[in-house]
């Protein structure tokens, strides 16, 4: 009996601690710089549900929970372990606890422990000074390029941010995009594509990506801050490895860049020779008006137009106001506008046309208001008077017809002068009989049994489709893989170019995956989920680097083999996914 009780009493907590249950938490590093990324991972030893993740308002959430879980049976014996891997970046300098996670396992509730991770200004040095991670912090940085900073309130200036280096580089992914508080700002259209382009900087050749410009107008006074912009880049770093075409391959790593904070002194316009009805413009400009005729009859029409145009702040002003005797009548003035982004920033010009039409003869007086603004350059205002017109009206009102004529244009022809009066039709025009009715004709009749026709052939697809007699998914699979083909044979600029347009457009149509989530992270979890092959998963994500890394490096050749021989692996790829 007491051989029975002791082996008792030793089974008993060798099973307790078999089946005991264990939530951890654990971090790839307890160190990360600034905007840098890192994993947080939660594990258990057994299976869950209900996970509940912590409070991550100190970081960004990059993506995730994503789960994983695994079975194992070692000497009959069972082992699981399920895992939920958060990808974070830190927002700000400090040590930060990552409170506890909590987890169900069959009905109890377990919560995991808490992680500290400390944020350093920058990434910390893992390497030693000659390594390659070092070398790629050294040559790619974001630098943000100001064409004055010292400008007055109103004055315009273009900002660019730009990216140098000197090693290959892919995508940069945007952090923190900068704000612009006390700036009246607008951007300028890139095109999809950075524009690049070689410098020579401190004795060295640098690549230069342009990745954002915009034209930034002060609306105050004094120190004006402009924040930061953040990116990571992914920087490629040889190794030994060859790709497709026998090139060595390369890894990458992730640098963090930075344009730093920018500060700008905006000067306050000059008290001395400022007119007391100043525009607020602030550039150089012309100021034009005319009057198209000087003498007409009256009921006829005449226009007067007034037109500002140059480089400047044009969005912000506003055209002077036209002085118009009692006894003209003026109908609503017509505005038009063509402001554009240039070299020099906002260019082009306002113009605003107004429609005069005398009802009694005499001469009338037009006055145009003066137009002044401040040329930044000059540090000058300027002001532009024009002279006032003087309209002669001839011939006495017809009371008899009443037609009002607008440069020998009638009345009736003349749409905008119409208010709330129709003219009467003398004629019959074009009145139809009630005969002429649609219910009951032959165009009745025939829409309505293609409409019988239309309902009952949907229901006879859909019978089909019930039977399984018919693969829906099969023919629009099919159709996704030959439009990817026809995108593929299109005669595109750039062969890159369209092998990827052909995979969004493969990925889109057959697993919806939007162009937003197109990345080739996405598309090889998503395949390795759907038990690809984890070579044709390699041969997937291996094209997209190649198309990828094309758009910052002219180092692929565009030698016609080279380029068959991706095509017809691409194709092949596509084929392999289809099958």
């Amino acid at each position: 009996m007491k051989k029975y009780l002791f082996l008792i009493s030793f089974l008993v907590p060798t099973c307790l601690l078999i089946a005991q249950v264990s939530f951890t938490a654990s971090v790839n590093k307890n160190k990360v710089g600034l905007n840098e990324r890192f994993s947080l991972t939660y594990t258990i030893n057994d299976g869950g549900d209900r996970f509940s993740a912590p409070d991550f308002s100190d970081f960004s959430v990059l993506s995730g929970p994503s789960t994983s879980s695994s079975t194992s049976i070692i000497n009959g014996k069972v082992s699981r372990e399920k895992s939920f891997t958060y990808y974070l970046r830190a927002k700000k300098v400090g040590v930060f606890t990552i409170g506890a996670a909590s987890i169900q396992v069959k009905g109890k509730q377990y919560r995991s422990g808490r992680v500290s991770i400390q944020v350093l200004k920058s990434s910390p040095l893992l390497t030693t000074q000659s390594s390659p991670e070092v070398n790629a912090r050294k040559n790619v940085f974001l630098k943000l390029e100001l064409s004055n900073s010292n400008p007055y309130v109103g004055e315009q200036v273009i900002a660019t941010y730009k990216l140098y280096f000197s090693q290959e580089v892919r995508s940069p992914e945007l952090i923190k995009n900068p704000s612009f508080t006390g700036f009246w700002h607008e951007d300028y259209d890139l095109g999809e594509n950075y524009p690049i382009q070689q410098v020579q900087k401190e004795g060295r050749l640098f690549k230069v990506a342009t990745l954002k410009k915009l034209v930034l107008i002060p609306q105050r006074s004094g120190t004006l801050t402009l924040e930061a912009m953040d990116l990571e880049v992914p920087v490629a770093i040889p190794t030994n490895q060859r790709d497709f075409f026998g090139r060595i391959q390369s890894r990458l790593v992730n640098v963090i860049c930075s344009s730093g904070v920018r500060e700008l002194n905006v000067k306050q316009l000059p008290l001395e020779g400022k007119p007391v009805d100043f525009s607020g413009a602030i550039g150089d400009f012309e100021f034009t008006t005319r009057l198209d005729r000087d003498s007409i009859q009256t009921n006829e029409s005449a226009t007067l137009s007034m037109r500002i145009s140059g480089t400047g702040n044009l969005r912000m002003i506003d055209l002077p106001e036209i002085r118009i005797p009692n006894d003209l009548e003026a109908y609503e003035p017509k505005f038009k506008e063509r402001i554009s982004l240039q070299e020099v920033g906002l260019s082009g010009y306002k113009r605003v046309e107004h429609l005069l039409i005398p009802r009694n003869k005499g001469d009338y007086k037009v006055s145009v208001g003066s137009f002044n603004y401040f040329n930044p350059i000059s540090k000058r205002y300027i002001t532009v008077d024009k002279p006032s017109y003087t309209l002669n009206v001839e011939g006495e009102m017809n009371s008899s017809t009443g037609t009002l004529i607008v440069n020998n244009i009638t009345k009736e022809d003349v749409s905008f002068i119409g208010k709330d009066i129709l003219y009467i039709k003398t004629s019959p025009g074009d009145l139809k009989s009630s005969k002429d009715m649609f219910f009951g004709s032959v165009l009745y009749k025939t829409v309505l049994i293609s409409l019988i026709s239309v309902v009952i052939m949907a229901l006879l697809i859909a019978y089909l489709l019930s039977k399984s007699i018919i693969d829906f998914k099969k023919w629009k699979r099919g159709g996704a893989m030959k439009q990817a083909f026809r995108v593929l044979e299109s005669d595109a600029d750039s062969v890159h170019t369209s092998i990827q347009l052909a995979f969004q457009m493969y990925f889109q149509k057959r697993w919806g995956l939007n162009r937003s989530q197109f990345d080739k992270d996405v598309i090889e979890e998503l395949l390795l989920k759907n038990k690809f092959e984890p070579t044709l998963v390699n041969d997937v994500v291996s094209i997209l680097e190649t198309c990828e890394m094309a758009r910052f490096t002219n180092v692929y050749s565009d030698d016609n083999q080279q380029v068959k021989a991706l095509l017809d692996k691409t194709k092949n790829v596509i084929e392999r996914l289809e099958n």
